[in-house]
């Protein structure tokens, strides 16, 4: 992560004065199960508090999440923003990042919302993770693929004030270890040994 980029990059303005969630990827394979987050926050509290749902992405699924979104009569309370130039404005203004992927290799959606000092909530998928996320300190790992567990951590994060603002305060720090400097630090190491 390089972190000075991430930090200017997210201090810039954006228009939406609202208060949202967000959740970020491709949209051409089902791999992120946009429809299932959308699910899971149609059943949440968030609507009802008008917190919505932005989701940053692109791909040949979209206009299928979007009718979904119309069907559970959210289309003003889901947002699609396509891809933006600079996601990281949106990770810094939003309350928290939502993962529901199948899978992933390195989840660059948390370290993102992590370095811009947003908590996670995401599903303990294979890979990335249970290695990223420290439940109830920097955001809520939640078991996989259970649709009712992440409903009722959408409704923790926005019913105890405390335990969001712990994990908003440990966000940062946590992803610390994966900063340019660190990963490349560590790529060298493993050159030398192999000279």
């Amino acid at each position: 992560i390089d972190f000075e980029l991430i930090s200017k990059q997210s201090k810039q303005e954006i228009a939406d004065d609202f208060q949202y969630v967000l959740s970020a990827g491709s949209m051409n394979k089902n791999i992120k199960q946009f429809n299932k987050l959308i699910e899971c926050y149609a059943n949440s509290m968030l609507p009802s508090k008008n917190i919505k749902l932005i989701i940053l992405g692109e791909g040949k699924l979209k206009n299928k999440w979007i009718k979904l979104a119309e069907q559970l009569d959210l289309q003003d309370m889901v947002i699609f923003k396509g891809n933006v130039k600079n996601p990281f404005r949106y990770y810094k203004n939003a309350l928290f990042t939502i993962s529901t992927s199948k899978y992933e290799g390195m989840p660059m959606v948390l370290l993102e919302s992590f370095a811009c000092e947003t908590p996670v909530i995401s599903w303990d998928y294979a890979s990335g993770p249970n290695e990223i996320i420290n439940d109830k300190s920097n955001g809520l790992l939640i078991e996989n693929q259970h649709q009712e567990k992440l409903i009722e951590a959408m409704n923790l994060f926005v019913t105890d004030n405390n335990l969001y603002l712990q994990c908003k305060e440990n966000a940062l720090f946590s992803v610390k270890q994966f900063s340019i400097e660190n990963i490349g630090n560590e790529w060298l190491n493993v050159f030398k040994k192999q000279i």
